[in-house]
């Protein structure tokens, strides 16, 4: 998966990219302890996460392996998610028609309650997951945050300039956009305060708003409706 990303970027043209797979945390923890990045040599550190928002995953990861000195970044829940945030790429190696219906059901990739069995139940077995193929990384990244925040970091690393275009007509709708946003802040970061006195978290508002509740419905309107009057008043100046 990572080499899929590191293809679709085309950050093999800006540095040489080296994967490395160690296994559980232990391991990754041990090896990482004493990397430096420096002028020539750069590393990032990527494990699944523990936490539903990215900004808390990472802080957890990054206690978990010792507080190393270089980046650490998480694939929330796990990383088979990520194959899903392009519904298309994923569905190029369904196993049956039945699987492909599967994924255009799947909520949100960080919304999957167990990736790595959804994605044997669709693709049959780890050795038939899609590795090759066009993948959108505008439609991942829009509807994966954790997804987002890897690649932009390490393109940060690397030197490349990525600017993500929305790609709100691939979106199933409003929610996804929404709730994916929200899932960048910490989960229990209060982001919003009702009429009634009520104090909202990210974590609350994000599987609200998935889950299409009126609290979500009404936090969305309300979002929508001031970054239309921001973006008037701006286009007016």
């Amino acid at each position: 998966m990572v080499q899929t990303l590191v293809n679709a970027l085309g950050l093999h043209q800006k540095a040489h990219i080296s994967i490395r797979s160690l296994g559980v945390k232990r391991n990754i923890a041990s090896h990482i302890r004493q990397l430096r990045n420096d002028d020539l040599h750069k590393f990032v550190a990527l494990v699944d996460a523990d936490e539903a928002s990215v900004a808390d995953s990472r802080e957890l990861a990054r206690q978990q392996l010792g507080r190393p000195s270089i980046d650490v970044f998480c694939a929330v829940p796990t990383i088979e998610a990520w194959i899903f945030a392009d519904p298309d790429f994923a569905k190029s190696a369904a196993r049956s028609p039945h699987a492909r219906e599967m994924i255009d059901r799947a909520p949100l990739p960080e919304a999957i309650p167990y990736p790595k069995q959804f994605a044997m139940n669709v693709f049959g077995s780890a050795s038939k997951y899609p590795v090759a193929g066009d993948f959108d990384v505008n439609l991942a990244a829009a509807r994966s945050p954790s997804l987002r925040t890897f690649v932009e970091g390490v393109a940060a690393l690397v030197g490349a300039d990525l600017d993500f275009k929305l790609p709100v007509g691939k979106l199933s709708d409003t929610r996804d956009v929404v709730s994916t946003l929200l899932r960048e802040l910490p989960e229990t970061k209060v982001v919003w305060k009702t009429m009634a006195g009520a104090r909202i978290s990210a974590g609350e508002l994000a599987k609200a708003i998935a889950d299409g509740t009126p609290l979500g419905n009404q936090y969305a309107t309300e979002l929508l409706r001031v970054a239309r009057d921001l973006i008037a008043r701006q286009a007016n100046k």
